[in-house]
């Protein structure tokens, strides 16, 4: 039950803070599931645009693949236990910094509810990694990322990180 509540709460969390940055659709069902249905038929037919064809993930690429590059949170914090900045390598090899946090993880594949969900386990110089230790990974888009943290052993939950991308 815990679990689920968490679960709940975390998404609602991710959802409001990756939510900021609307499609330029206006996020209408129907726009969305035309542009779905024209993106299948121009794969069907090989056709679309040569940007439509770069930004399109390998099929199998998931979240990991997707999720590789810099980011950067999207709050502002000087605390102790923040993380700023979540650099992801190819084949899922992670650094993140913040405030007093250097830390080095894994992401690997993970399924949640039917769903991509990968798994970050961090690991921080010191010991003290804020209150995280494994997390699962969403995106929003390609620019998007939140962490949904586990948290301390029989706690109530971890933090949740969301980050943008950063350019360069």
């Amino acid at each position: 039950m815990r679990k689920a509540v968490r679960a709940a709460v975390a998404t609602v969390i991710a959802g409001v803070v990756l939510s900021g940055c609307g499609d330029s659709d206006g996020d209408q069902p129907e726009a969305k599931a035309k542009a779905k249905a024209s993106a299948s038929a121009d794969a069907d037919t090989g056709a679309g645009t040569a940007e439509q064809k770069q930004s399109a993930s390998p099929a199998g690429d998931g979240i990991i693949g997707r999720a590789t590059g810099s980011w950067k949170s999207i709050v502002a914090s000087d605390s102790a236990t923040s993380l700023s900045t979540l650099t992801i390598e190819a084949g899922g090899k992670v650094s993140a910094k913040g405030g007093k946090l250097d830390c080095t993880g894994t992401m690997k594949p993970g399924e949640e509810d039917g769903k991509d969900a990968p798994t970050l386990t961090l690991s921080c110089a010191g010991g003290d990694d804020g209150g995280r230790g494994v997390g699962t990974v969403g995106m929003k888009g390609d620019d998007a990322l939140a962490i949904d943290w586990a948290g301390p052993e029989g706690g109530w939950g971890g933090p949740v990180d969301s980050f943008r991308r950063t350019a360069g």
